[in-house]
């Protein structure tokens, strides 16, 4: 049997909330325990988080903040050890741009997301697309014919009692039922399909009966059959 293989955390050790004054009078005990470590560490002015930074080198980098301009802005710190500094400029930039300390005055851009906001506004675009054409009549061939082809479904055991199907067409009001052997019962007669049973209300070829009736899902709420989840 294959040994499960540990994980090892991200963060070696780490200070926390400790006063500016401990620093300044117990420098020389504090860098002798995080040694020359890279890593995140945080400046807290009261309880308000003030500044994020990161160095390679922490005990030299925080002992900085005691002669520049931060100086009187901050009354605590805390102090996070990394194992490896290689991510440490991508978690500092995480940080600032979750946090927005005041104390950071540049804030970092990160790696661009143009990909992921290109493929979410496509995604919306094609929603908002659906939604029109729902509510005006109007689908376009081209764009239905692809979303249908990657929906396949069957209508056996898709329900685990007879559940009412239902859509008005033209006026009319059509009720069907849905058994869980994947039957659809509409005016006695009997269909293995949902197309099928949607031709018997509309006299065309092209219609689509996973689009055409409706069924009530677990919230009660009318959706298209093929939105249906289990």
């Amino acid at each position: 049997m294959l040994k499960r293989r540990r994980t090892r955390s991200l963060l070696t050790h780490s200070l926390e909330n400790l006063s500016k004054n401990l620093f300044k009078q117990h420098y020389k005990l504090i860098t002798e325990l995080i040694g020359s470590s890279p890593g995140i560490y945080a400046l807290y002015d009261s309880n308000e988080l003030y500044y994020v930074g990161k160095s390679t080198d922490l005990r030299k980098r925080v002992k900085h903040h005691l002669r520049d301009r931060h100086y009187a802005s901050w009354s605590h710190f805390s102090l996070y050890l990394v194992r490896k500094e290689d991510h440490i400029n991508e978690i500092e930039s995480l940080l600032v741009r979750i946090a927005n300390p005041k104390g950071n005055k540049v804030r970092p851009k990160g790696k661009s997301s143009s990909a992921l906001l290109k493929q979410l506004k496509n995604l919306v675009k094609q929603k908002q697309r659906r939604e029109f054409a729902e509510m005006f009549g109007k689908v376009n061939s081209k764009q239905t014919k692809l979303k249908r082809t990657r929906v396949k479904r069957h209508l056996k055991d898709l329900v685990k009692k007879n559940t009412p199907l239902y859509r008005t067409y033209k006026g009319n009001e059509y009720k069907a039922v849905l058994t869980p052997k994947g039957i659809i019962k509409l005016n006695s007669n009997e269909y293995t399909t949902p197309t099928a049973a949607a031709m018997s209300v509309i006299d065309r070829k092209s219609v689509n009966g996973w689009w055409f009736w409706y069924i009530k899902n677990l919230d009660r709420e009318w959706v298209r059959l093929r939105d249906y989840k289990v």
